[in-house]
């Protein structure tokens, strides 16, 4: 089993806080001490009182991590994903006629109301689309069987004629 020398580990630890606090002081001077007593939720002004964690954190706020590049390619390919899971959602409805895009609040207020888990397309998640598309491709099946149904309101909207009166 591996020794570890803590001594030397906090050693190098409070180097590089060090380094932090004097990198912030140096691009900031003594202006800092309100973003300190905020951060550090009313405790203290002083960048010297904040622990690590509040440290690291507050020092990542004006000095970002850059972000590695496995991790921003992660990023795009589930965008991509979204994009084409949302497009198929989209394209099923615009065909039944629940969305217009010119016009998202109908198509919002179906979501909420009947989709699988209530709430509006771009909050659903890469794991939830399963269910909300086989929702929708049951709901395009009924559809397409509805049409062949003269007087149906399928079957006027596939047509693009207007709802008879009920008068």
């Amino acid at each position: 089993m591996k020794k570890i020398n803590i001594k030397k580990t906090f050693k190098i630890h409070n180097m590089k806080a060090e380094k932090m606090k004097k990198r912030l002081l140096d691009r900031f001077g003594r202006g800092l001490e309100d973003s300190v007593w905020m951060h550090s939720h009313h405790r203290t002004h002083n960048l010297d009182e904040l622990d690590d964690n509040e440290l690291d954190s507050f020092y990542h706020l004006f000095f970002p991590r850059k972000p590695k590049i496995e991790d921003v390619l992660t990023k795009m390919e589930q965008d991509k994903e979204l994009k084409r899971l949302r497009a198929i959602i989209l394209k099923d409805a615009h065909y039944m006629g629940l969305y217009n895009p010119h016009d998202f609040s109908g198509f919002n207020a179906f979501m909420e109301k009947s989709s699988v888990l209530k709430k509006v397309l771009p909050f659903y998640k890469i794991d939830e689309f399963p269910e909300l598309i086989k929702q929708f491709k049951s709901m395009r099946a009924k559809y397409e069987k509805d049409i062949t149904v003269v007087g149906s309101k399928a079957w006027h909207h596939y047509h693009q004629l207007p709802m008879p009166s009920r008068n």
